[in-house]
């Protein structure tokens, strides 16, 4: 009896190998960045927001399987991006509400 696929393709062990040393890598990236106060502030938040882009990218794709190999796994990669798109139309006008209800009350 074979494992169903959801999409995600054959399972294999390198993969979840590299995608534990590239999210290890990026931890070690971001905390290097903070220990010792050798950059300015910006540059300090710019490494460690683009450490933690890379990881999640990282593990959607290592460990989520997230890609575009098959029918089924297009339609998981179009769900999850509509979940992202929602996610930040929500923050976004959220974060607009808040702003716009803060400076009506001053003004």
């Amino acid at each position: 009896m074979s494992e169903p696929d959801f999409g995600t393709g054959k399972k294999k062990f390198n993969v979840y190998v590299i995608g534990l040393v590239l999210c290890l890598v990026l931890t070690l990236i971001a905390f290097w960045a903070v220990m010792p106060p050798k950059y300015s502030p910006t540059i300090t938040f710019s490494l460690i927001f683009i450490a933690a882009i890379l990881q999640f990218l990282v593990q959607v794709v290592c460990f989520l399987r997230l890609n575009a190999a098959t029918e089924q796994s297009r339609i998981n990669l179009m769900s999850f991006l509509f979940t992202v798109v929602v996610l930040v139309a929500v923050v976004a006008g959220s974060l607009w509400i808040m702003w716009s209800l803060s400076y009506n009350m001053m003004h």
